[in-house]
């Protein structure tokens, strides 16, 4: 007995002194908008998006404002870093570059945000790109509405995204989706039936029931080219199908998707003095559009969700739920399952009095291994049980936050 509260002392005091190793978010400044309405950038010092937003991150706290750093979408860096993330700018200039030993190639990095590119990809950069969700990064897709050629070179936002999507050495259209050739300015709670289970539209900052365009694209989905692309967020009045969708997500080898057509839900109002923006981050749609961004962030970072797990390509003889690790944990632990059919699975939370307290899994899943993130960012310390229902199989077993 002696010997298992001293264990449990001590990884007590582990958990406490080892945090979950920060995520890293590049924003990209290499092709951003650069004209007076558009200041897609977490900071810039007299008109320059360095590196490093100033002040450091390191001297952010839970009361920091968006004001702390120049850049219409500061909100949302220094959230980041609230969460306990590491944040960077990919500066103009910088060419965009995956498996080098250039100091900011992709691979040293967990998500790529790239709002509203002004000027096309190199054959070079959309390969890097595709290659670095391939093998596991997250990236998340904002776009504009047609003819929003800022710079007059001949492409927009969507034209760009569109040419990474048709024309990388990893075929036509491989994320499953594309961008619309129109100018849309929508107010929408059409928002997926399965909302509930959704990492992204019920993640651990909230449940997301809307989303305002100002002058955006719609998007399309092809999901007999990638069948895990999921719509998200439709117009008023769209039939939930493959069409007049605002906001989707899909994966891509071990990597995630996040697309959105329209880059004024990320607008904090706040930037360089002359420049004309929207306080829609926090200003309008109830803070949904804060709340959408930031579950987006975490997922791409792979802090929620689940992964399949690929073992030689077998199927799993039996069900079974496996210990979660680590714990004690803080903030984040992977739950490890297996089921040997295709089944409805759910994975809950609960409290020592029973009551389910988190939603970890909850939709239709094929024979396979699993691994489900799971994220404590609104639970306190104590012990927590996690049980796996699966058709007629369920399991449960006992966890513990440490904070």
């Amino acid at each position: 007995m002696k010997k298992a509260v001293i264990l449990l002392f001590l990884l007590t005091v582990f958990f406490r002194l080892s945090p979950a190793q920060p995520k890293k978010f590049l924003f990209d400044a290499a092709h951003y908008q650069t004209a007076g309405n558009a200041d897609w950038v977490i900071d810039e010092d007299n008109h320059v998006a360095g590196r490093y937003p100033t002040p450091l991150q390191s001297t952010i706290t839970s009361s920091t404002v968006e004001t702390y750093w120049t850049g219409a979408i500061s909100s949302w860096g220094i959230k980041l870093v609230q969460l306990g993330q590491t944040v960077e700018t990919l500066p103009a200039g910088t060419t965009i570059t995956y498996g080098t030993a250039a100091a900011q190639d992709l691979q040293n990095y967990n998500v790529f945000i790239v709002d509203e590119p002004n000027s096309p990809f190199t054959a070079s950069e959309r390969n890097a790109i595709m290659s670095f969700v391939q093998n596991g990064g997250g990236l998340l897709i904002i776009s504009d509405h047609n003819a929003a050629d800022r710079n007059g070179d001949g492409w927009d936002a969507l034209a760009v995204w569109n040419d990474l999507f048709r024309h990388s050495s990893y075929g036509n259209l491989p994320f499953g989706f594309k961008f619309d050739s129109v100018n849309v300015s929508p107010s929408s709670t059409n928002v997926a039936a399965s909302w509930s289970s959704d990492p992204i539209l019920n993640g651990p900052q909230g449940a997301v029931s809307q989303l305002i365009f100002h002058n955006g694209a719609t998007i399309t989905m092809y999901q007999t080219i990638n069948p895990t692309v999921k719509g998200l967020i439709w117009t008023t009045g769209s039939s939930q199908g493959s069409t007049g969708l605002l906001c989707v997500s899909s994966t891509f080898g071990t990597g995630r998707i996040f697309a959105i057509g329209d880059s004024s839900p990320q607008d904090d109002g706040t930037g360089s003095s002359g420049h004309t923006l929207y306080s829609s981050w926090l200003g309008e749609a109830n803070g949904n559009h804060a709340r959408l961004h930031l579950n987006a962030s975490l997922w791409l970072a792979k802090l929620t969700g689940v992964t399949p797990v690929i073992e030689n390509g077998t199927t799993p003889d039996k069900f079974s739920l496996e210990q979660n690790f680590p714990n004690p944990f803080n903030p984040t632990t992977t739950i490890s399952y297996s089921i040997p059919k295709s089944e409805f699975v759910k994975i809950a939370v609960y409290d020592e009095l029973g009551r389910e307290v988190a939603n970890v899994v909850n939709e239709h899943q094929k024979a396979g291994s699993y691994k489900a993130t799971f994220t404590s960012y609104d639970l306190s310390s104590g012990v927590y049980y996690y049980r796996l229902t699966a058709g007629e199989y369920t399991d449960t077993k006992k966890m513990m936050v440490i904070k």
